[in-house]
């Protein structure tokens, strides 16, 4: 990373008061060659971005305020190595602004979802890759927030509260995002004044090599498959234990929507063991997890299971080369297919009760 400091020229052309100001640019560039396939769809080759961490590029920067305080700001956006665009470098995985002191962190703007933050924690991929747990039940959900998918990962108008880190290993969150409808909205079975509004809050414990935390977030009427309202809720909770020679990590998720008048209710469940074994400048990882439809009246138990493997060979810190390779089986009528590659290396859905299959290499750089 490499940091430029404002100096007192910069200062004096745009901002009065900068000194004791240094603003960072980061960025990850990620790339490597894949296969997908699926039952009864063949298979696709091609250039998959972000197998190991999320291409990236971004800004960020911190102010001393004196007295124990600080103002920063974060803005981070997507970009996809294997195509070079990124839809406009538009800050959509983070742009927020904080204030922050001994007694926490407030932050606004477009930031992780208070319940995503264990999940993400305790996934030994870091939700990317081939190997990375699937968000089945999302994907399932049909669920949008004013004409966009509804998402349980990041949330734009939030606003959140941190924990200091002082507390002795306590760690945790609380969020609120606002879903900017009209007071005047007319209630339907589509619409109402707190469409999309969400409340969450996580809560952790770190200390040496242990590590166990958990979170929990609810939206408010979002729409479920533009048919009706929902409340949607999520809850994770996640403990890992690092014995130096190998980490063994637990991830539990439960995810239900909770339909309205008279509409019916899903429900689904996720449970991951994972571990990761360091060795030299080499990392083995594996995970396995299961996605339970608990869904009242679901035919044929439309469950899936995914098993991964994977290996990282650190070149140096900034520099990695990786390998992956993963499989997923179907049951019942589920036809879920491996993703976490790109947008461009997807294969279509398998049949149902199907399997799909994936293995890529790659190189990750970071700066």
């Amino acid at each position: 990373m490499k940091a430029f400091a404002i100096g007192a020229v910069a200062a004096a052309a745009s901002f009065a008061a900068a000194a004791q100001s240094s603003v960072t640019l980061f960025g990850v560039v990620d790339a490597g060659v894949a296969r997908v396939s699926a039952t009864g769809k063949g298979h696709v080759d091609g250039l998959m971005t972000g197998g190991n961490y999320t291409s990236r590029l971004g800004f960020r920067g911190v102010e001393d305020l004196g007295g124990g305080m600080a103002a920063s700001f974060w803005l981070e956006g997507e970009t996809a190595t294997d195509v070079g665009t990124s839809a406009g470098l538009n800050f959509v995985r983070r742009s927020t602004v904080s204030l922050s002191g001994r007694w926490g962190e407030l932050r606004l703007g477009r930031d992780y979802t208070a319940n995503y933050v264990p999940f993400l924690s305790f996934d030994v991929y870091g939700q990317r890759g081939i190997g990375t747990i699937e968000h089945f039940a999302t994907a399932a959900g049909a669920l949008t927030v004013n004409g966009a998918a509804a998402s349980d990962i990041r949330n734009s108008n939030s606003v959140t509260y941190f924990l200091p880190a002082n507390l002795g290993g306590v760690y945790g969150n609380l969020q609120y995002a606002f879903g900017e409808r009209s007071s005047s909205t007319v209630a339907s079975a589509t619409a109402s004044k707190k469409q999309g509004n969400y409340a969450g809050a996580s809560l952790g414990y770190a200390s040496g090599p242990l590590n166990i935390g958990g979170g929990y977030g609810n939206f408010s009427d979002v729409s479920r498959a533009a048919a009706y309202l929902t409340d949607y809720s999520i809850g994770s909770l996640g403990a890992s234990y690092d014995f130096g020679f190998i980490k063994p990590i637990f991830l539990y998720q439960t995810e239900r929507a909770d339909g309205k008048l008279g509409q019916p209710d899903f429900k689904f469940d996720t449970i991951a063991i994972a571990l990761s074994a360091p060795f030299g400048a080499s990392t083995v990882r594996a995970t396995y997890h299961s996605y339970n439809n608990k869904t009242a009246g679901t035919a044929g138990n439309n469950d899936a299971a995914k098993l991964s493997l994977g290996y990282v060979y650190n070149l140096s810190k900034r520099t990695a080369l990786y390998a992956d390779v993963a499989r997923l089986r179907n049951k019942g009528s589920a036809s879920f297919v491996i993703g976490g590659l790109g947008g461009s290396v997807v294969a279509g859905a398998p049949t149902a009760g199907g399997t799909s299959t994936a293995f890529g290499v790659g190189i990750r750089h970071s700066f």
